[in-house]
């Protein structure tokens, strides 16, 4: 069975996906950037080139894509394993075709970020500015575009990122916890704890408050830094690194306050929500 880690793009999946792999590795594997196979964690993205290719779907058509989603996860989920699954899409049904079902999906966990924060960091990832970065993420049509043999295709929707976190809170199917990421920074233990009793609940991992610990200096902002600094990171993109600044407010010092207030009116009620504003 799946369990989703979702989000909008840079905001925060990848720290909880290496710190579910701290927590989940043997004490006598050394701890690393690297997505290896033999680590006791190990999560991929959803949908990724591999499954496309092995299912011989024609992923130039998006709606091949969307036909195929439930197909995807019947075939990941005959290892009968808990599947850990990255994921940018929107919790949606497209032509009736829905994202997942119960069937394949046991939980999901939710990852919000400030949009604030997230435009600064994604315009820095693919190295556009922050104006374009903003129109994206006011459009209902976004969504991620992968290259493949020079070729870009549409890989998943997400939308507007109103759009996309209500699409994940309002979701019905299974039981999904909401993490902000501003909480994995101001209240760290407390919040991967969380994580972890969640996961308990779910499908019965078991909790350790040593093994938390280890995992939260593990997979700490600083050392995720110097291991990217040091060997590199295959997701890094186009900006000098992908573990970039790790704070919560860098977006008042890099956005004008022409975008500070459209983001604000845009995503008004979210924002409050959420105490953003």
């Amino acid at each position: 069975m799946i369990i989703w880690i979702a989000s909008y793009p840079k905001s925060g999946n990848t720290w909880i996906r290496y710190f579910l792999k701290s927590y989940f590795n043997s004490s006598d594997k050394n701890f690393s950037l690297d997505a290896k196979n033999n680590d006791d964690f190990y999560s991929t993205s959803f949908p990724n080139i591999f499954l496309l290719n092995d299912m011989k779907i024609d992923y130039f058509n998006f709606g091949n894509i969307i036909k195929n989603w439930i197909p995807m996860q019947d075939f990941i989920n005959l290892n009968n394993q808990t599947n850990f699954l990255k994921t940018h899409n929107a919790m949606c049904t497209i032509n009736n075709y829905p994202f997942t079902n119960i069937n394949n999906t046991l939980g999901a966990i939710y990852i919000v970020r400030d949009p604030r924060s997230i435009v600064a960091s994604y315009a820095d990832h693919f190295q556009v500015n922050h104006k374009e970065v903003v129109v994206n993420m006011f459009s209902s049509e976004h969504g991620e575009a992968p290259i493949k043999d020079g070729k870009s295709y549409y890989h998943s929707l997400m939308g507007t990122w109103s759009d996309h976190y209500n699409s994940w809170k309002t979701y019905k199917g299974r039981k999904i916890i909401i993490i902000k990421y501003e909480d994995l920074i101001s209240k760290t233990y407390e919040t991967f704890s969380k994580i972890i009793k969640y996961l308990n609940e779910i499908n019965g991992t078991i909790f350790d408050e040593k093994k938390i610990k280890l995992s939260i200096e593990q997979s700490s902002f600083k050392n995720l830094r110097t291991l990217e600094e040091k060997d590199g990171f295959i997701e890094r993109g186009k900006g000098d690194f992908f573990f970039r600044k790790g704070k919560i407010d860098s977006w008042k010092q890099e956005l004008s306050l022409d975008l500070i207030k459209k983001i604000e009116q845009k995503f008004r009620k979210e924002m409050l929500e959420l105490g953003y504003i």
